[in-house]
């Protein structure tokens, strides 16, 4: 059945006008997103569930973008020299700053293979993962880190277990996002903190490059966050905001620039034509992200 209330709110659900095929992996669809106006929330319809959905999490999803491969080639060492810094910067800064003055315990619900995680332990955290996936989660093992390969419903340990609990581009791939939230709530220590970062589906880029905007990745986002909407479901969960804004992915433009030059991901020239592209318009684009709101939002939360 065709969700109709929304989850958070409770308000009515309407189409949004954004569709997109899956330009990752299969080229399925089109799907579409559902939307609630009064809390700024969407949700994708279908809602797709189980090995319905895992078979949309491809060697695309987990190879060609998302995994650490080896690189080969001149122009794929700068990309991932590139992407390696990228991370540096973005780790470095809210909402994925340590916020204790000591590391402590971290929990990365949606792990990968391990890079945020490697992270942490860099910095001298006791640093756990969770990964659905079997193949990312052995991935990330084999780098020495300690992951379970599940979800929170499963997850093996006891109630305040962490001083900080990580969202990294995750709670969007959850079914039930506000379980999560208050699952991820009785694993925290009494002053723990959670931290969220997703794409900001209120953002300019949206509005720009509709149904190829890169971060809509339908049918794998079944929920689309804004600012307004984490803070409802903080709310409905028990947590309060600490801090919260906006943050930029900087390949996001270039990534959606590809998907109106090639349609879907596609490896080779036109890959490589979409970062010069986007590498040119970057300056203008910071500039804007500075003024209405860059490509993701984020939220620091800790127990009400």
């Amino acid at each position: 059945m065709k969700p109709s209330v929304c989850p958070l709110c409770g308000g009515v659900l309407r189409r949004s006008g954004v569709c997109a095929i899956d330009r990752l992996v299969t080229g399925d669809g089109p799907f579409d997103v559902l939307e609630c106006r009064a809390c700024s929330y969407g949700v994708t319809d279908p809602q797709l569930r189980g090995a319905e959905l895992e078979r949309y999490y491809g060697g695309e999803y987990f190879g060609d973008f998302y995994a650490d491969a080896v690189p080969t080639g001149l122009l794929e060492s700068a990309r991932a020299a590139y992407r390696s810094r990228a991370s540096a910067r973005r780790f470095g800064r809210l909402p994925f700053t340590p916020p204790r003055a000591a590391p402590g315990r971290v929990l990365d619900v949606g792990c990968g293979s391990g890079e945020l995680l490697a992270h942490y332990e860099a910095l001298g955290w006791s640093a756990f993962g969770i990964e659905p996936a079997p193949a990312v989660a052995e991935r990330a093992r084999r780098r020495g880190l300690c992951v379970h390969q599940g979800t929170l419903e499963d997850q093996p340990w006891g109630e305040t277990s962490f001083d900080l609990i990580v969202f990294s581009h995750s709670l969007e791939h959850i079914p039930d996002p506000l379980a999560s939230l208050r699952a991820a709530r009785a694993l925290l220590t009494p002053d723990g903190v959670v931290a969220i970062h997703v794409p900001n589906w209120r953002c300019w880029q949206l509005r720009a490059f509709r149904g190829r905007w890169f971060p809509l990745d339908l049918p794998r986002h079944l929920q689309h966050f804004s600012a307004r909407a984490l803070d409802i479901a903080a709310a409905r969960t028990g947590l309060e905001v600490v801090a919260g804004g906006t943050d930029a992915t900087v390949i996001s433009v270039a990534y959606s620039v590809h998907y109106v030059i090639a349609g879907r991901w596609t490896p080779g020239w036109k890959l490589w034509l979409s970062y010069a592209i986007g590498a040119a318009v970057y300056p203008a684009v910071a500039v804007i992200n500075r003024l209405l709101g860059a490509d993701c939002c984020y939220v620091v939360l800790r127990a009400a």
